[in-house]
């Protein structure tokens, strides 16, 4: 995607960065990130989106969630820098086609993602980190857990709308489903929602969460351990984030050491409620539809060669962890 060099000019003065190398991290969903580093060796995290409109009051709210855990709760997150009126989101930025867009500016959080390097000692930490993140819902500013979205099914059926139809039978089958696989979606659509409606919905188990807590969004230095990317925190259960943590390590030949450490992490700093098990069963078998939607999204399902497997054993897949 394109960014005219004019928004980014408007998005570095509005936030009074000096001139310096600018990066770009990502282009996805209508919006930009990028790095910027100033000649003393700041950095800055710039992110540009396409107005659409809800954009402002979404980002309003993930900027004030932010500062409430960097402020509040001591958490090394993205700190927002605000706009040259004070605002922690610009006002809207025209292009020359047209189009407008707002800019956000956060400090950038120190460390590194590990791969290979991480062991039991990180996940512990990281589990506790979780933990401190859910904590924050105690004495959440009033306002934004209004303004965020809830985190389960019905949302993501707004964004992967080819899952959508699969399971709602509403389209032709794309060429990557065959009828039984389309079934099989189907079911495990309904058993999901059935498992959620029996787990309690009290702010023990829910509030606003990260949802996508994996390794790749940690970061580890010797002495602390960051999060980052918030632009998709929304309402959800606690153990969504539990789910995200483990389910990229859960192949591993040490994974159940690996959960054990998060849990004890986790535990340590807020008590785990007794249904937590099963709780974080149904998050693993949601993330896992969840991913389906995604590989459905593709413009073939085989872009990765991962992908048709994936989606074949999806089924078989929830309906093995939603039945322990």
């Amino acid at each position: 995607m394109a960014l005219p060099t004019s928004i980014l000019r408007a998005a570095r003065e509005g936030v009074g960065l000096p001139r310096g190398h600018v990066r770009l991290l990502s282009t996805r969903f209508g919006k930009v990130c990028l790095a910027h580093r100033a000649a003393d060796g700041t950095r800055t995290q710039l992110r540009l989106v396409r107005a659409q409109p809800d954009t402002a009051s979404r980002l309003q709210s993930e900027m004030a969630w932010l500062l409430h855990l960097a402020h509040a709760h001591r958490l090394a997150v993205p700190v927002p820098q605000p706009w040259r009126d004070g605002a922690l989101v610009s006002p809207p930025l025209h292009d020359t086609r047209g189009r407008h867009w707002y800019a956000v500016a956060c400090s950038w959080v120190p460390g590194h993602h590990l791969d290979r390097g991480l062991h039991a000692r990180h996940f512990r930490g990281a589990g506790a980190l979780l933990a401190r993140l859910h904590l924050a819902n105690v004495d959440a500013p009033s306002g934004i857990a209004a303004a965020r979205p809830t985190w389960w099914i019905p949302r993501l059926f707004e964004l992967a709308t080819t899952l959508r139809d699969v399971v709602h039978e509403a389209a032709p089958l794309p060429a990557s489903l065959t009828p039984a696989l389309a079934a099989g979606l189907r079911g495990a659509a309904a058993a999901l929602q059935s498992a959620h409606d029996l787990l309690p919905q009290d702010a023990q188990h829910v509030g606003i969460i990260h949802t996508d807590a994996h390794w790749q969004n940690m970061r580890f230095t010797r002495r602390r351990i960051g999060i980052v990317d918030f632009e998709d925190c929304a309402n959800g259960r606690f153990m969504l984030d539990v789910a995200c943590l483990w389910g990229r390590v859960q192949h591993r030949r040490d994974a159940s050491a690996l959960l054990e450490a998060i849990l004890t992490g986790y535990d340590a700093v807020k008590p785990l409620p007794a249904s937590h098990r099963r709780d974080l069963r149904l998050m693993l078998a949601f993330r896992r539809f969840d991913y389906a939607g995604w590989v459905l999204s593709w413009p073939r399902a085989d872009l990765e060669p991962w992908g048709p497997e994936f989606l074949a054993g999806t089924p078989a897949y929830i309906a093995r962890l939603l039945s322990i």
